[in-house]
C-alpha cells in the first residue's frame, strides 16, 4: 500500500456519501485532508467523526461552491498557497437536476459543476500536483456516462432538450472520461496518474437538488437497490492507496478496469471538448 502518512489528499464533495465515506476511510491512513465543502454544520459534523478516527489528523476545510467560477478559483489559490504539494486530488462534487437551471456564468448547472468543476479546479491545482511524480487524479464518473452517445456540440446547455436531466447528467459524465482521458495523455510524460471510476448505484444526498416530486419517488423506490456510500468509495480508496500507479487514463469499476463506450476514448473529440472547456472558463492551460 502507498504511504499516505503525511501526504496530502484532497477531496471535493466530501461532507456526504462516497466522497464522506472516502475522507473517513483515508482518515486511517493519516494524510494531511483537504476537504471542501458547501454546508458548514455538515463539514463540522465530519470534522468531528474523523477525529474520532485519527484524533491527531490534520483537516484543512475550504469552502467551494462548484457553479461558480470565481469560487472555484478562490478555493484553488487558497489550497495551492498552503500546500506546496497536492499528492492525492479526488474529484467528487457534483450533482444532479431534474429541472434546468443556469449558473451566473450561463452554464446549463449539472454541465458546470460535473465538468467544468473539475476541469477548472485541476488544472489550477496541476503546479501543485505535479511537484510529486507519483501523484494522483482520481475523477469520479459514472456508467450514467452511457446514457448518451456523444457530446451535443450543438446546445452543449442541452437547454433545448433538457427533460428530465437524464441526458444532461450523462453528458456531464461523458465529459469526466474524455477530460480524464485527455489530461492523462498531457500529463504522460510527468508520471502523474489520472484516472475516473464508476462508484455504482449509491444512495447519496446526490439528486436531492431541486428535484421533482416524480424525480423523489423514483429515487425512494431504487433506494434497497443502492450500495452503502464506503462500497461506492472502494475504487476511490483502491486507486489513492495502492502501490502500483502505472495505470493512467483508465476507467474503474469495482477496483478494476472496465470498458467504456467507444466514444469516450476518441481524443479528437477530448480535445474539442478541452478547447470548449478553456473557452468556458475564459483560460488556457498549456501542458
Amino acid at each position: 500500500m502507498w504511504n499516505l502518512n503525511t501526504k496530502v489528499v484532497l477531496i471535493t464533495g466530501a461532507t456526504n456519501g462516497i466522497g464522506k465515506a472516502a475522507a473517513l476511510a483515508l482518515a486511517k491512513e493519516s494524510p494531511r485532508l483537504v476537504l471542501t465543502y458547501r454546508n458548514q454544520d455538515l463539514m463540522d459534523a465530519l470534522s468531528e467523526e474523523i477525529k474520532a478516527v485519527s484524533p491527531n489528523i490534520s483537516i484543512q476545510a475550504e469552502y467551494c461552491d462548484f457553479s461558480d467560477q470565481s469560487s472555484i478559483r478562490k478555493c484553488a489559490q487558497t489550497i495551492a498557497s498552503s500546500n506546496q504539494v497536492i499528492d492525492v486530488l479526488i474529484n467528487n462534487a457534483g450533482v444532479v437536476n431534474t429541472s434546468y437551471r443556469e449558473t451566473s456564468d450561463k452554464i446549463e448547472n449539472t454541465f458546470a459543476v460535473n465538468h467544468i468543476g473539475y476541469f477548472l479546479f485541476t488544472n489550477l491545482l496541476l503546479p501543485n500536483i505535479e511537484k510529486n511524480s507519483e501523484a494522483r487524479i482520481i475523477n469520479v464518473s459514472s456508467a450514467a456516462h452511457s446514457f448518451v452517445k456523444e457530446i451535443n456540440w450543438d446546445d452543449i446547455n442541452l437547454k433545448n432538450d433538457f427533460g428530465m436531466g437524464v441526458s444532461a447528467y450523462g453528458q456531464s459524465k461523458l465529459a469526466n472520461l474524455m477530460f480524464t482521458r485527455y489530461l492523462a495523455t498531457k500529463l504522460s510524460a510527468s508520471g502523474v496518474t489520472v484516472n475516473a471510476i464508476h462508484p455504482g448505484g449509491v444512495n447519496t444526498a446526490l439528486g436531492n437538488q431541486n428535484q421533482s416530486m416524480f424525480g423523489k419517488a423514483l429515487k425512494l423506490m431504487l433506494k434497497p437497490f443502492f450500495r452503502s456510500p464506503l462500497k461506492g468509495a472502494l475504487s476511490i480508496i483502491y486507486l489513492a492507496t495502492r502501490e502500483d500507479s502505472s495505470d493512467t487514463g483508465e476507467y474503474f469499476v469495482d477496483w478494476k478496469i472496465a470498458k467504456s463506450s467507444s466514444y469516450s476514448k476518441d481524443l479528437g473529440e477530448a480535445q474539442k471538448l478541452w478547447e470548449l472547456s478553456e473557452e468556458l472558463v475564459g483560460e488556457k492551460f498549456t501542458l
